[in-house]
């Protein structure tokens, strides 16, 4: 009877515990799959994207999220402000050039995205880490200035300094993003902004990042892609992120929270792919066996422990960017 009683203490424990594995969709390695066939679809000119899929298990856990507004939502809001850095009683530097404060006086979460460009203030700047602001907070975030020749605010029609960011731009090429996190060094930022901007010919005297849409040429090429693929997961309710490749190689994969949250990114993250695929791309050729490594990623990216790729938000996966 003995043995007996053990034996069945120990099914007791094996099945407990795999009711707990089961229950915990977000730590799977299979709550992530990509559509690798070849989509005629999903690949215009020299830039080709994958979808990545999520399951309803992990959609369900992530539930919250459904309602969370991006930056380029959120800056239309008067209640959510980005500024220079302001003391605000914290500290009295008040020519702070790498950090910014945010003043969310909504009831939303609001992403704040690695990459993500805005202008205005006293220089356009990049923000450097993903993050997001609870209602009703102020808080500041870590940037990197895109725009080196300029110190100065706007002023207004009463001749006063605007200190605060009006335009969201859109998500910064995948090359800039790459060497802002490979480096974390402004000079290197500055430098690949310079590459960027000389590849389409076009200068500015502040030396700015938006200075592209000064160039014709690269704003019409632009447009055409952004036209092929701007609604192309507008249906679905399943695809959380892209995988995207031009010529023999990966550009990068992001994947997001929730398919809402992904969709509030796709239009402004499709800049930073296109403009790579623009810049240094060519004819899709990759190779097979780099594909299928996309997917081995995708399939792990809730595994991932470099917090430069994977950011979670109160154990909730917010945002995979591996580039």
């Amino acid at each position: 009877m003995r043995y007996i009683s053990l034996f069945i203490v120990g099914l007791l424990v094996l099945a407990c515990q795999s009711k707990e594995l089961a229950s915990d969709t977000t730590n799977s390695p299979s709550s992530f799959s990509i559509q690798t066939a070849e989509n005629p679809d999903l690949q215009y000119e020299n830039l080709r994207l994958y979808p990545i899929h999520a399951t309803d298990e992990f959609i369900e856990t992530q539930q919250p999220l459904a309602d969370w507004k991006s930056l380029d939502e959120a800056i239309e809001n008067k209640r959510f402000r980005i500024t220079e850095k302001k003391p605000f009683g914290r500290f009295n530097d008040n020519g702070a050039v790498n950090e910014l404060t945010i003043q969310n006086k909504s009831d939303e979460h609001i992403f704040i995205m690695s990459g993500d460009v805005m202008q205005g203030g006293k220089q356009d700047r990049m923000i450097a880490q993903d993050l997001v602001v609870p209602p009703n907070t102020i808080t500041d975030v870590a940037v990197f200035c895109v725009e080196k020749g300029r110190w100065t605010a706007e002023k207004d029609e009463n001749d006063k300094a605007i200190y605060a960011f009006k335009g969201y731009y859109n998500v910064a090429s995948n090359d800039l993003r790459r060497t802002m996190k490979e480096t974390n060094n402004q000079q290197a930022v500055w430098d690949k902004v310079g590459e960027i901007t000389s590849e389409q010919a076009v200068e500015t005297e502040t030396g700015t990042y938006t200075a592209l849409e000064v160039s014709d040429d690269f704003t019409h090429l632009r447009e055409n892609y952004l036209r092929f693929f701007k609604d192309k997961f507008e249906r679905t309710d399943k695809v959380v992120g892209i995988a995207a490749v031009s010529g023999t190689q990966v550009l990068g994969m992001d994947i997001f929270g929730h398919p809402n949250l992904f969709k509030s990114k796709y239009e402004s993250l499709l800049h930073a792919y296109i403009t790579e695929a623009i810049n240094e791309g060519g004819a899709v050729t990759i190779r097979t066996e780099k594909i299928e490594a996309l997917q081995a990623k995708a399939a792990a990216a809730t595994q991932e422990k470099d917090k430069n790729i994977l950011f979670k938000h109160q154990n909730y996966l917010v945002h995979f960017a591996d580039l």
